[in-house]
């Protein structure tokens, strides 16, 4: 006769287990918050397409790490523990307010970032004391790659790059035979001008590399000494790769002309970023990578203490606070707000020598906009104008990222140097109102005279004070005004050798009188 036999599960146990699983979902709800606010920039900046690996990369170390918990360790600091994470979560609500009207403001990805590390923390700390959090802190600080470098220090490095690179190719280029002058990010050769992007300056392969380097010293349990010293090797190994990869395209263009780039542009990147990958893989084996054998799963895997019922509740409100708090906020505005109907342009395409200025493939990629284009002409007095007109529909998030390559960003790139501060002004052409940031940069003897306008369906009163104002106050204005993405146009005319600024005023606005139309 056969018999089975079943053992009883303590009710502390089974409670135990129950907590843990609740913890577990204030956990992953957390993160899925932070993840969903990120992937915009995932999603619209190419620059940071890699991010959408870094959660399955982190989830993948944090389960094997879970496979050789240590120990659990008894929680010395348990209150303080849990006013942390709680001071974390209060906090987190008032910034998710701001962050959904400035999706743009990267500042505020870092606290979101940092609040789900502090209560991460936390929730370890309590379950199995310092050692836990030891133990997991690598899984969940290397989510950190995938949050986008707040702007202006990713200016500084992408330009510092990019000179660097226009640098040196301009060396190489001469030392070969090829004459070549740089000016600023662009080298001129004989067959015309060739640009460095930022796809071009080791940027983006740099950032990748930076997660793949990390991810390498986990995978293969490096020492800390040996996962920095990849960490440089990788970012050396980029920016190397990069140098080949530019020299390579401005070759092309000054032997073959600088249409050919764009036949070369997309294989040489991509074959210099597996170059680049494999070539860290394999300094990752030379280091010893693949020789040591996994630490076999050791029998500590449950929380040694208990996670309070109150704490993950806490945990699990705020989170949802935080969000539908903000969607309340900004659906109660947009009802009671008064819409703006967009405007529209007509292009100067009976003006002299008008000539239509095509949109590259990469620029489209990077602006994703719903229509748009650029075009050149000449006025009446010959001087040349330039314009620029992208419109996104309401729900398209790229739109708001626009303003990290306004003017004063992008221009400098191609070598132009900005004269002056930027000067905001309301102007009105045919009954609509445009608030209007002005610029004046210098080319050589060349001065241009560029007037920008971000446009979001503000209200004219309401614009002529803090429309576009991109500052801390201005930011938090839009805020309380519940503003977020209701559609999105900009429009940039670039006025050429104007002698002052006055003049140059008279001209744009004869100029808009002709372009701008009501909807």
């Amino acid at each position: 006769m056969n018999a089975t036999v079943s053992t009883a599960v303590p009710a502390a146990a089974a409670e135990r287990s129950r907590i843990d699983w609740f913890a577990a979902a204030a956990f992953l709800l957390l993160w899925l918050e932070i993840v969903a606010r990120l992937r915009l920039e995932w999603s619209v900046n190419p620059q940071y397409g890699y991010g959408w690996t870094v959660p399955f990369l982190a989830a993948y170390a944090f389960w094997r790490r879970a496979q050789s918990v240590p120990e659990a360790s008894r929680p010395g600091q348990s209150l303080l523990a849990i006013v942390l994470m709680i001071g974390a979560l209060v906090a987190l609500v008032p910034v998710r307010l701001i962050q959904e009207a400035n999706p743009d403001w990267r500042l505020l990805s870092w606290f979101m970032a940092s609040a789900a590390l502090t209560v991460s923390f936390g929730l370890i700390y309590l379950a199995g004391g310092l050692r836990w959090a030891r133990h997991f802190a690598f899984p969940l600080l290397f989510f950190l790659v995938a949050v986008p470098w707040p702007t202006q220090f990713e200016q500084v490095v992408i330009q510092a790059l990019m000179r660097a690179v226009a640098s040196i190719n301009v060396e190489v280029l001469n030392l070969i035979g090829i004459s070549a002058v740089q000016m600023g990010n662009v080298i001129e050769v004989s067959s015309g001008f060739v640009g460095i992007d930022e796809a071009c300056t080791g940027v983006r392969s740099l950032q990748a590399t930076f997660m793949v380097a990390l991810f390498l010293g986990e995978f293969y349990d490096f020492t800390w000494l040996r996962r920095i010293v990849l960490v440089v090797v990788g970012a050396v190994l980029a920016f190397v790769c990069n140098l080949i990869r530019t020299f390579i395209l401005v070759y092309v263009g000054a032997e073959q002309g600088s249409e050919a780039i764009q036949a070369w542009h997309d294989p040489a990147g991509l074959s210099i970023l597996m170059a680049c990958l494999f070539g860290l893989w394999g300094v990752s084996m030379l280091m010893g990578g693949g020789s040591k054998i996994a630490p076999p799963p050791t029998p500590h895997g449950r929380a040694a203490f208990r996670i309070s019922r109150v704490v993950v509740i806490t945990i699990l409100a705020l989170t949802v606070v935080a969000e539908a708090g903000t969607q309340v906020w900004y659906g109660v505005h947009e009802a009671r707000a008064a819409r703006v109907e967009p405007w529209n342009v007509t292009w100067p395409t009976d003006a002299p020598k008008w000539s239509e200025v095509p949109i590259e493939d990469r620029a489209q990629e990077l602006l994703r906009y719903n229509e748009g284009g650029g075009g050149t002409w000449a006025g009446q007095d010959g001087r040349q104008w330039t314009m620029y007109f992208f419109r996104w529909l309401p729900g398209r998030t790229a739109g708001l990222f626009i303003k990290n390559h306004r003017p004063d960003v992008c221009l400098p790139a191609t070598g132009m140097t900005q004269i002056g501060g930027v000067k905001h002004q309301v102007m009105t052409a045919n009954g609509v109102t445009l608030p209007i940031r002005s610029y004046v940069f210098s080319s050589g003897p060349q001065l241009y005279h560029v007037y920008y306008c971000y446009w979001d369906g503000t209200m004219p009163d309401v614009a002529t004070q803090d429309h576009e104002n991109w500052t801390a106050a201005g930011r938090l204005q839009a805020v309380k005004r519940g503003k977020r993405d209701i559609g999105t146009q900009m429009l940039e005319i670039v006025a050429h050798g104007y002698a002052n600024e006055e003049e140059a005023q008279r001209a744009v606005q004869e100029q808009l009188e002709g372009i701008v139309t009501r909807a």
